[in-house]
């Protein structure tokens, strides 16, 4: 399954957020942002949770809120921080990329892909980005479930969006990302 990763829990947080972001958007061209509830989504997922403003004109992500998951991953809370200020390189345009296309076509995005870490050792990261709108109007926040996993996983990100009857793989889009340097 598309929203499977290599641990139980990694699977388990995807697929139930997804299918929560689904209930919350309902009949609607997008989710809301003020039905997203945290006590609906629990303690189990909140830790793997981020909640970020998104500007597709400027091409800018501000985290607003930053699960516990993170803080103890990047030593530091990094809410209130730009994107830009985490990631840099070919890392944070790809998840820039992740952003703008589930903002620009109101669509869940699933995506793992690898990235090297600190003495360059290699992490996995499976992340759900499931678009929100203030106003239901245009998508300008994102709620992403994102789990972290130690090893070296693909070297090129797979990515797929949701579409009415399933998922479309959009890994081509992305495929000229990778962590290895040519």
């Amino acid at each position: 399954m598309l929203l499977e990763t290599e641990t139980a829990l990694g699977s388990a947080t995807l697929i139930a957020m997804h299918a929560y972001w689904c209930r919350i958007k309902g009949e609607n061209d997008i989710a809301l942002r003020r039905d997203l509830d945290p006590t609906e989504i629990g303690p189990k997922f909140l830790p793997y949770s981020i909640l970020v403003d998104v500007n597709t004109e400027l091409r800018t992500v501000h985290h607003r809120v930053v699960g516990t998951h993170f803080t103890e991953f990047f030593g530091r809370d990094i809410t209130g921080m730009e994107l830009s200020s985490v990631l840099d390189g070919d890392y944070l345009d790809f998840i820039l990329g992740l952003y703008m296309l589930a903002c620009e076509r109101q669509v869940a995005v699933a995506a793992h892909s690898r990235f090297r870490w600190d003495q360059g050792r290699f992490l996995k990261a499976s992340r759900l980005i499931m678009p929100l709108s203030r106003d239901g109007g245009r998508a300008d926040m994102c709620y992403t479930c994102q789990v972290i996993e130690a090893g070296e996983g693909l070297s090129h990100p797979k990515v797929h969006i949701a579409t009415g009857d399933g998922w479309e793989d959009v890994s081509g889009r992305f495929s000229h990302f990778s962590i290895d340097v040519v």
